[in-house]
């Protein structure tokens, strides 16, 4: 067996499972050696192709979903979430995004324009920073460390968009731990100068990180003063999103 064929005989041994498994019980099944099972797990999880809860259990990863979306289910997931993204559109009056999470990066699957006499550049099928933007921020808050750190590992070093983004490693990981208190990520001019997001992230039926939900605009019309009133509508229309995709409060 070459590499490859190692590689896809552990990723569907991950996708071929609804229950976390541990190294010892994948490699066992594949036949594969632990060591180089670990090995493909860490590359996976840092692509997102993988998850690890922490506890030695590995699990598929959204990046799954992502291919799986591209090739079957992106136009029911859109279908799905854009009554609700829509009206958060109707409750905030600015541009409402949804994107999924694709390995070290996020892809706009959705995006409802505002009434404003402007349009943000953003455009579906978009690739995204996780680092520097408020949906990339909901998204790592809420991965396990060591796939925050391999994230990161795999983007480094840290491109800086604008003055604001953070760059530093150590200032990011403080700043998720600001996201989980708050619940929501906020993005000040760091991706672009002069606009401004908030976003909360989304979770599918397993409970897996997905994409999340953002309300983005230039800062002359979304304020600072602003940022605390959107956050919790935010986060509402991200669990409605997380409820469509089957997940139980």
């Amino acid at each position: 067996m070459n590499s490859v064929e190692k590689t896809l005989v552990v990723l569907g041994a991950l996708a071929g499972h609804d229950q976390p498994r541990r190294l010892a019980d994948i490699a066992r099944r594949t036949g594969i050696n632990k060591t180089t099972v670990h090995r493909i797990l860490q590359i996976f999880i840092a692509q997102g192709y993988a998850v690890s809860h922490g506890d030695g259990t590995y699990a598929s990863g959204p990046a799954i979903l992502a291919l799986a979306g591209a090739a079957l289910t992106d136009r029911d997931m859109t279908t799905l979430v854009r009554p609700i993204l829509e009206n958060l559109q109707r409750n905030t009056t600015h541009t409402v995004h949804f994107a999924i999470r694709s390995g070290s990066s996020a892809v706009y699957l959705a995006k409802v324009e505002s009434q404003q006499p402007y349009r943000m550049a953003s455009r579906v099928g978009t690739q995204i920073a996780l680092h520097c933007t408020a949906i990339g921020k909901a998204i790592l808050a809420h991965l396990p460390e060591e796939e925050v750190r391999a994230v990161l590992a795999a983007t480094a070093p840290l491109i800086s968009n604008t003055p604001a983004t953070i760059v530093d490693p150590a200032l990011l990981m403080a700043e998720l731990e600001s996201v989980r208190q708050r619940g929501y990520a906020v993005d000040d001019e760091e991706n672009e100068p002069n606009v401004r997001c908030v976003a909360a992230v989304a979770h599918d039926a397993a409970g897996t990180v997905v994409g999340a939900v953002s309300v983005a605009g230039l800062t002359i019309s979304l304020n600072k003063d602003d940022v605390p009133l959107l956050g919790p509508l935010v986060v509402a229309a991200a669990a409605r999103v997380s409820a469509a995709l089957g997940r139980n409060a």
